[in-house]
């Protein structure tokens, strides 16, 4: 009897063993899984963009989520602010029969919106008013603290300047056309600039390098010597 029944045990016992690793196995098996749906479900969503769409404002998540944040149809130029929280953008209203501006924010959770600034500091030369009549070319500060734009003072040039994102506060930089920020190298933070003033040629458009100090530091015979210029500093 103990012949016959040893196989049999013996049997048993390899097949329980087997069971027991096919078990442990498939625990192993799906732990793996579980952690890696955990991981996906903990990837965070936050925004990535923003988007002017029929003249509301939107954020894009990186997700690919759409969400809708305006819905006056009067507004452009949206940028993400460094907190993912907010989103400044300029407001196209008219007033007495002229378009004026407002900087505005938006909060893309709850929505709210407030004025950032919708007066200049002085009136200007040419229409006499000290509403905002043109935000050109709006862009933030290198550190994310200012938004920079140029905008009408004098009768014969427009002026390049910044605005506090917390306060509100107007802080005048210097007389442009047109300008661009350099964020990097050992021009970071000059501003390559079209200037209309008096020289050799009279008044004309000068093409200049320019720190944040209104000082000339470099001047170009024209505009493609200071793309060039661009072109090799980039």
């Amino acid at each position: 009897m103990k012949k016959i029944f040893l196989p049999i045990l013996l049997t048993i016992t390899l097949t329980s063993c087997s069971d027991i690793n096919n078990s442990s196995n498939n625990k192993t098996q799906a732990d793996d899984n579980v952690s890696s749906e955990s991981q996906i479900e903990t990837k965070e969503v936050i925004p990535s963009k923003t988007l002017e769409q029929d003249k509301n404002v939107y954020v894009v998540f990186t997700d690919g989520a759409k969400k809708q944040l305006t819905f006056n149809q009067t507004d452009s130029d949206p940028i993400l602010l460094p907190d993912n929280e907010q989103i400044v953008y300029v407001r196209n209203q008219n007033k007495n029969g002229y378009d004026t501006k407002k900087i505005m924010l938006v909060n893309i959770n709850d929505l709210k919106e407030s004025v950032l600034t919708d007066q200049k500091p002085y009136k200007d030369g040419l229409d006499g008013t000290s509403d905002i009549l043109r935000v050109d070319n709006p862009v933030l500060s290198i550190d994310g603290e200012y938004l920079l734009f140029t905008t009408e003072k004098y009768a014969t040039a427009n002026q390049l300047v910044k605005v506090n994102l917390k306060t509100g506060i107007w802080t005048d930089l210097f007389s442009a056309e047109t300008f661009e920020q350099i964020d990097k190298g050992p021009y970071k933070g000059y501003f390559l600039v079209e200037q209309s003033a008096i020289e050799d040629r009279g008044r004309d458009i000068y093409y200049r390098l320019i720190n944040e100090s209104g000082e000339i530091s470099m001047k170009f015979s024209d505009k493609e010597s200071m793309i060039e210029f661009r072109n090799k500093i980039k």
